[in-house]
């Protein structure tokens, strides 16, 4: 009698088991995601990984806003977004509130759980047609441009003013020129300069700004290597090679920056949420690679690597079980 009634609480505790593990899934009512810019590819992969959430978590509400990389770091770290899009360069800062954090207090509910791509940063394109022939031009002649970038917040936004730096100026310095800095998204960009109401784009080579440059024929204004190395190790930034013939305004095989695109998460998400959203991540690497050429190269035997900070316990219980990492 008493065998059976240590089975009966045995089975009893089982079930309980179950249903607590069912009712943390049950907990994920909504689910929020902060990308990037609209007309931009972050706002696409958000937008993916949106799709992905719903088949991780069925009837949860799965919201998808716009967004740039320093803010989303703010955003999962307040608790305001479940996930966001940053840079690794960011994340590390924002955890040890250096660099661009200075000052501020250390981002703790902050975690990493995969790495998307390598994607280079300040392009500085203007039209064929314009006279200005380098960047070193811009300071010695104060050209008051009108320059667009990204929007404010955004990462690419804040690594142009600082490739700037390096040449000694910087948006504060345009303004007093006489021109003007405006933080657009990338199909505002792409209009005002076909309409002429601008002059420079700095900032990346998204599908709307690719699309600019085959209707106007534009050139652009390389940045020289010294500048590029001392933003690598001053700022963190990536140093890549664009071949010759990557676009056709790049002449020669060219250094150029770029940053570490990572997915951030809150730590205070359980692990076994995060567990189910990386099986379904993983599952379809195909529709985050597909999404543009920069993507291309995602795949979960490099997602766990470059991603600037601590991985979120359930991403790195995702890594070891399928072998990708020790």
């Amino acid at each position: 009698m008493k065998k059976v009634g240590n089975q009966f609480k045995l089975g009893a505790l089982l079930i309980a088991l179950t249903f607590v593990c069912f009712d943390i899934v049950a907990d994920v009512r909504t689910f929020t995601i902060t990308s990037g810019p609209m007309g931009g590819g972050w706002y696409s992969i958000g937008g993916a990984i949106g799709e992905m959430a719903k088949e991780a978590y069925p009837g949860a509400i799965v919201t998808v806003t716009p967004g740039g990389s320093l803010s989303n770091v703010a955003k999962v770290n307040s608790g305001k977004s479940d996930l966001g899009l940053t840079m690794a360069k960011l994340y590390a800062e924002a955890r040890n509130a250096s660099g661009t954090f200075e000052g501020k207090r250390k981002m703790s509910n902050l975690r990493s759980i995969a790495f998307l791509a390598p994607i280079p940063m300040s392009f500085v394109l203007v039209k064929k047609s314009n006279p200005i022939s380098s960047i070193e031009e811009i300071k010695n002649k104060q050209i008051p441009l009108r320059l667009l970038t990204s929007k404010k917040g955004s990462s690419p936004a804040l690594a142009a003013n600082l490739m700037f730096q390096q040449y000694g100026f910087d948006f504060k310095d345009i303004k007093k020129w006489g021109g003007s800095v405006s933080y657009v998204s990338y199909a505002e960009a792409s209009n005002l300069i076909k309409d002429g109401h601008a002059d420079v784009w700095v900032g990346p080579m998204v599908a709307a700004i690719v699309e600019l440059t085959t209707s106007v024929k534009m050139k652009m204004l390389p940045i020289k290597e010294q500048y590029l190395d001392r933003l690598v190790k001053q700022h963190s930034y990536g140093k890549i090679l664009l071949p010759k013939g990557k676009y056709y305004f790049v002449n020669e095989d060219l250094h150029h920056m770029a940053e570490n695109v990572i997915l951030v998460v809150q730590d205070k998400l359980p692990d076994d949420q995060v567990y189910g959203l990386m099986k379904v991540l993983m599952a379809n690497t195909d529709r985050i690679a597909g999404i543009s050429k920069t993507y291309s190269g995602f795949q979960p035997a490099t997602a766990w690597q470059n991603v600037g900070g601590p991985l979120h316990p359930g991403a790195v219980k995702y890594y070891r079980e399928n072998g990708l990492m020790k």
